[in-house]
């Protein structure tokens, strides 16, 4: 049987092959440096927006590349500076076409340790800022993002506290201008719960955040931890909701949790895991099934439970399937491999990409295509190449689109292909923002903040000269509120009643120029 099974294998690949050489996918990407794969987002203009880093050694460089809907490559960027690792992970674009990238540099530590880094590229390609949270001599990283409805992000952080791997799961939230609205660190006292880490970040229908990731745990019964699937529900404001241990739940889940979508109806979660099997001592591919409490109602196998593999990533298709990616079989034979589910866990469809060990991001197009985007490793010239294939819905390679479609159209000018340098940075140490000009602090200050039904303001104007006045506004600069000031050091109470709970920032303008804008925290 299993001599059977070989060759069907290598007869089905060479169909592949075949089939392939026929076809306008997949597409290959770099492939003249050694150039693994990052992530994958479909821009506004429907191209897609690959990323990837640039080996051997940790890579000094990562590199973007936008293509068309045939996967032709229309700019490029390489971002770094060629001396300090970065290391790009999460990608994301708002409404106006900037586009977020999360991940880990380098270049503001002295003993070479990674620090959690957040960078915010215009609709032209143009960087427009960069944050940085330092943590001197101990190595964070920032990880998966998601854009919010006011264009701005939050990124998860990893190991940002004090001492060494403290604070494991932090979030922080980001407006459009890259001012820093709030961070929040989640530390709870589960004494069987440990070394959890956060991966992804997904936003909820509420505006709120659920963070995927994993974390040792042990049930009163066992003596041994074991790796689960770990979520935490959080608010617009970041404040803590729930969390979700899969071991604490009767199905005793253990794994890694790598995805987590929604289903149309915004009702449930389903969650791509790799589920461990303690009969067989390793991962089997499955769909964890969360209503939007974070109770699981379900767990379904995408294969036998003696197929050891793992379910990397999936999207809705409709209402009642799923395309993914998934691996099994036995030790020696286990290749990625795109997979239609329903939401069961009842394999309809499947067909094998590559012949090799590499998962795919899967995203769906706004024409209902799908996109997998991949690596593979060529041993005759010792490196990685990224591959992107499109498929339609049978999961056939997808036809070359004959129409003109206008990209970029954001941009008044063409888009050029340079290098992007992650300097000049703000840099964030805890809550607080390292600005470069300090001498217009103290002017404005906010109390109580967070506020309720009213604040005081406190102003010193001393220094100035002209009209000043006050202004709130929210997320989206629009201006709620405002007033003038006449003496040069005074306080002043403000209603807020007419103010949803919500973040709101107070500037201070002189002559109409914005001389200082402080945060406000509305709760209600």
């Amino acid at each position: 049987m299993k001599r059977i099974r070989i060759i069907s294998i290598i007869a089905f690949f060479s169909i592949m092959i075949n089939a392939m050489a026929q076809s306008p996918w997949p597409k290959t990407y770099n492939d003249d440096i050694d150039a693994p794969y990052l992530n994958i987002l479909e821009s506004y203009d429907h191209g897609y927006l690959l990323s990837g880093s640039v080996k051997p050694d940790y890579p000094r460089y990562n590199w973007l590349i936008k293509t068309d809907l045939n996967g032709e490559v229309l700019w490029e960027k390489l971002i770094g500076q060629g001396i300090n690792t970065i290391l790009l992970s999460g990608i994301g674009m708002n409404n106006s076409g900037d586009i977020y990238l999360s991940g880990s540099t380098t270049i503001e530590d002295a003993f070479g340790y990674a620090d959690p880094m957040l960078m915010k590229i215009n609709a032209c390609g143009e960087k427009e800022w960069c944050s940085i949270f330092t943590t001197p001599d101990h190595p964070d990283y920032g990880f998966g993002l998601c854009t919010t409805s006011d264009g701005g992000c939050a990124m998860i952080l990893g190991f940002t506290g004090e001492p060494f791997m403290g604070d494991r799961i932090c979030l922080a939230r980001f407006n459009n201008l890259g001012d820093l609205l709030w961070k929040q660190c989640y530390n709870t006292a589960d004494s069987m719960k440990g070394n959890e880490v956060g991966k992804e970040l997904l936003l909820t229908p509420d505006n709120g955040f659920l963070i995927s990731g994993y974390c040792w745990h042990s049930n009163p019964e066992d003596t041994l931890a074991y790796l689960s699937p770990y979520y935490i529900k959080v608010d617009s404001l970041g404040v803590f909701e729930w969390e979700r241990v899969s071991g604490q739940h009767p199905f005793n889940i253990e794994g890694k949790a790598w995805n987590t979508i929604i289903n149309p109806d915004s009702n449930y979660y389903y969650s791509s895991i790799s589920r461990y099997s303690r009969i067989m001592n390793d991962d089997t591919p499955a769909l964890l099934k969360m209503d939007m409490m974070g109770d699981i109602v379900g767990v379904y196998n995408i294969a036998p439970p003696s197929e050891l593999g793992a379910m990397f990533e999936s999207q809705f298709l409709n209402d009642s399937t799923l395309v993914g990616c998934a691996a099994w079989g036995t030790e020696s034979s286990i290749i990625p491999k795109a997979v239609i589910v329903d939401t069961l866990g009842e394999l309809l469809n499947q067909q094998y990409l590559l012949d090799n060990i590499y998962f795919s991001y899967v995203r769906k197009s706004f024409d209902g295509k799908i996109l997998f985007y991949t690596q593979d490793y060529d041993e005759e010239s010792d490196q990685f190449d990224a591959y992107l294939f499109k498929l339609n819905q049978q999961l056939e390679s997808d036809t070359l689109y004959n129409q003109l479609f206008n990209y970029d159209s954001l941009c008044p000018y063409q888009i050029v292909s340079d290098t992007i340098v992650q300097d000049n940075c703000g840099l964030i140490v805890g809550d607080q923002e390292i600005k470069a000009e300090t001498n217009l602090t103290n002017i404005l200050q906010i109390f109580p903040n967070p506020a309720g039904d009213y604040c005081i303001i406190e102003y010193d104007l001393s220094r100035f000269e002209g009209e000043a006045t006050i202004s709130i506004t929210d997320l989206y600069d629009r201006k709620l509120l405002s007033f003038n000031l006449e003496n040069t050091h005074t306080r002043k109470t403000i209603s807020l009643a007419d103010l949803s709970a919500g973040i709101y920032f107070v500037n201070l303008i002189e002559n109409g120029t914005r001389k200082e804008s402080v945060k406000l925290i509305v709760v209600r």
